[in-house]
């Protein structure tokens, strides 16, 4: 689905989610953060390994928030 590009950044918006994921500030850790928001809210977070993880998560996040609160 994307590269492995450490310096990626990458903000989109979902069926009014907007989805916002950056290489892990702690570069000892490594792994991307990623985050799920609607109206300046932030709904939910995570720290995984790869960029294909990210935007897996906050897919199935915003599956799972579309269909029972939104």
């Amino acid at each position: 689905m994307c590269g492995d590009s450490y310096t990626e950044i990458i903000e989109e918006t979902i069926d009014g989610f907007d989805i916002y994921i950056e290489p892990n500030p702690d570069q000892y850790r490594g792994g991307y953060a990623w985050s799920v928001s609607k109206n300046d809210d932030e709904l939910e977070t995570g720290l995984v390994f790869t960029l294909d993880d990210a935007v897996s998560e906050a897919l199935k996040m915003i599956t799972g928030l579309s269909a029972s609160r939104y």
